[in-house]
């Protein structure tokens, strides 16, 4: 439990993820919004002005001088995630950066280093798995109702929007790369998550299509001391949207579909937990578990265990550690 102590929180950002992470602020009862800083003044104020006692800043510095605020939430431009997460735990606020908390594993170290020294908490939001299919499917797979797994096969995709190639993600200098460090960082988060560390790591990032300095698709197989193995597709020319999550194991599968309400039109949400019959040749049993959420209840989630780890002095998950395992594998990628 939480518990019923109100942290008072600053938010830097107010775009997209900025006002969806205000949304989740809104509802965890545990967090209070005081401040929102964005070098767009009338975009923070704006958004500042659905909640009560909330100031806005077109500087971020202006929001970290606040004593009464205890944490920060970051959801900017990947190329200003680190430094500012660096400024805000220097400054001595526990810190909740968006994925992928920075462009190089470099920068998360530094991160996780400042943290460390001043005993706060810095959490990376891979907000997916807080998502009501995968805290089920991670229950499932710790009761062993698939027995040992074997491997794990993803997918992720969208196709973009007009005027894709004209944004900040595909431009190199702000994003640090292309599909790989957007949604690949979220299934190589996924994919650890339930195989832990990879000693093997192959595969490309490509620029197939939109007219851009970063990659739009990314392919990746990954294999753990184990021999479990994971293989991921992520892609900007996924025309029909696609979030597809399996794990086999010795005993039968979990299926994950969509991401419920959220946008890009991923579907609904369900996963489907298969047996294999015992003859192996008969159709396996399936159940099927629909998992309907509010689009930004995994932010909400996420930032229950942020908290709940800075009420009981612990490392959050997942940690800036996990941030930066994640981009040692996009960079080997990126490296070949």
């Amino acid at each position: 439990m939480i518990g019923k102590k109100k942290y008072n929180f600053g938010l830097i950002g107010a775009g997209r993820m900025g006002s969806r992470w205000a949304s989740a602020l809104k509802m965890c009862g545990a967090a209070s919004l005081r401040a929102i800083a964005d070098q767009n003044f009338l975009g923070a104020k704006e958004l500042a002005s659905k909640f009560k006692n909330c100031e806005a800043f077109s500087e971020p510095r202006q929001l970290l001088k606040m004593k009464d605020i205890y944490a920060v939430v970051i959801a900017v431009p990947h190329k200003f995630l680190a430094p500012l997460s660096i400024e805000a735990l220097k400054a001595g606020k526990h810190v909740l950066c968006e994925k992928p908390a920075g462009v190089n594993s470099g920068e998360l170290a530094e991160a996780v280093k400042a943290a460390g020294k001043r005993h706060l908490s810095y959490m990376v939001g891979f907000n997916h798995r807080f998502h009501p299919s995968y805290l089920l499917a991670d229950k499932l797979i710790k009761a062993k109702k698939i027995g040992d797994i074997l491997f794990i096969r993803a997918r992720y995709g969208f196709g973009g929007r007009l005027g894709y190639e004209k944004e900040w993600r595909q431009n190199k200098n702000v994003s640090g790369g292309g599909e790989l460090l957007d949604q690949g960082v979220h299934m190589i988060d996924l994919c650890r998550m339930f195989l832990g560390n990879f000693r093997d790591i192959c595969g490309f990032a490509e620029n197939l299509y939109w007219n851009s300095s970063v990659d739009d698709n990314a392919f990746l197989i990954l294999k753990n001391k184990r021999n479990q193995t994971a293989s991921i597709h992520v892609s900007w020319t996924n025309w029909d949207p696609v979030h597809n999550f399996e794990i086999y194991g010795t005993l039968g599968y979990i299926r994950i579909e969509g991401l419920g309400n959220v946008p890009y039109g991923y579907g609904k949400e369900k996963l489907t937990l298969g047996l294999r019959s015992k003859n192996y040749f008969d159709a396996p049993k399936e159940k099927e578990f629909f998992c309907g959420a509010d689009k930004n209840q995994s932010l909400a989630k996420e930032l229950q265990e942020f908290i709940s780890a800075i009420r009981e002095k612990r490392t959050p998950r997942p940690s800036g550690e996990d941030g930066y395992q994640a981009l040692k594998i996009v960079e080997r990628i990126y490296k070949k």
